[in-house]
């Protein structure tokens, strides 16, 4: 339980912590996505209920500070449209991605964090190419560039390299909480001579 409310009270803090992180002009604009690399680390430590949970509430709060809805006339604020991602699409897209992360979780348990590294960027991006995907259907065309690639990937990258700081620090409040995410009896015993090791 403490253990939950810590993951709960990490994911509020990266929504504050997101809104001082720059833009890296440099990279193509594009800029760190702690909210999505602190779920998706958060997605790999849960089991998948409570990540269901968690991307219910993180995909709510997502579209609650950054749903844009249009308005046909900015002068009068007419009536108004709908936006061009849907109010709650984002819980879907956490909860889709947040299953994929979900596969890797047995390689984490057995304290192997290579993959689930890769998987945290990889999830990232393909939030970002989904996006990306409903917005061009919405305006009737694909448009591609590579500077927009090349964001996407940048951004992914720069969550696959916090992902680690994330995972230790997972890891670390677990212990503190006594929340089990390494497995029990997943442990070898070698036999040298008589001894178990």
């Amino acid at each position: 339980m403490k253990f939950s409310a810590l993951l709960v009270g990490l994911l509020l803090l990266s929504f504050v912590l997101q809104e001082f992180l720059p833009v890296f002009d440099w990279a193509y604009g594009s800029r760190l996505l702690l909210v999505h690399a602190v779920f998706f680390a958060a997605a790999v430590a849960v089991p998948f209920p409570a990540m269901l949970g968690l991307a219910l509430l993180t995909g709510l709060l997502w579209d609650a500070r950054y749903h844009i809805p249009i308005y046909p006339d900015e002068a009068t604020f007419g009536t108004l449209m709908q936006s061009e991602i849907p109010f709650g699409f984002t819980i879907f897209l956490f909860g889709i991605t947040g299953a994929l992360i979900q596969g890797v979780r047995p390689l984490f348990r057995r304290g192997r964090w290579e993959l689930p590294v890769f998987m945290i960027g990889l999830g990232t991006a393909l939030c970002l190419l989904l996006e990306y995907l409903v917005i061009s259907f919405q305006r009737g065309g694909l448009e591609i560039s590579v500077e927009l690639w090349s964001k996407m990937l940048m951004s992914a990258l720069f969550s696959s390299l916090v992902s680690p700081f994330l995972l230790l620090l997972l890891s670390r409040v677990a212990d503190r909480t006594r929340y089990r995410i390494r497995s029990e009896g997943l442990k070898r015993r070698h036999t040298y001579d008589g001894d178990t090791l």
